[in-house]
């Protein structure tokens, strides 16, 4: 009787798509969501480039001065409301400087656990003033 039933169970395959898909599966996600993460951190940075050439190209001007271009590039920097630094300096050239962490930007902690790495976007523009 026993032997009946351990030869008709292993010949029964019906299970074997579902061996295979739970083994894969950790896998799979996990290169999903830390493409979502490096997505995140991309545009993140991306939008940390547009706004500090922005405002060194208004401070260069003279439209801003150092101060209320710390205020406009802070209230520019709204991309999920992460934590900024901004530091601007001005003299012959105007040097915007936008710093985060790479822990506040990864949203699934998936790149936040490569370390708290910094993510800077720096401008140097000549003062036209």
């Amino acid at each position: 009787m026993m032997k009946k039933f351990l030869r008709r169970f292993a010949k029964n395959d019906e299970g074997n798509a579902t061996v295979e898909f739970v083994l894969w599966l950790p896998l799979i996600m996990g290169i999903i969501v830390g493409a979502f993460d490096l997505n995140i951190v991309l545009m993140t940075q991306s939008n940390m480039w547009t706004v500090a050439r922005d405002t060194a190209r208004r401070v260069a001007i003279g439209e801003l001065d150092a101060s209320t271009g710390q205020a406009y590039a802070l209230s520019k920097l709204n991309y999920m409301n992460f934590e900024y630094g901004v530091d601007i300096t001005v003299g012959d050239n105007v040097v915007v400087d936008i710093k985060t962490f790479l822990s506040n930007v990864a949203v699934l902690g998936t790149m936040g656990a490569m370390g708290n790495y910094a993510i800077d976007a720096s401008v140097t523009m000549r003062s036209e003033q």
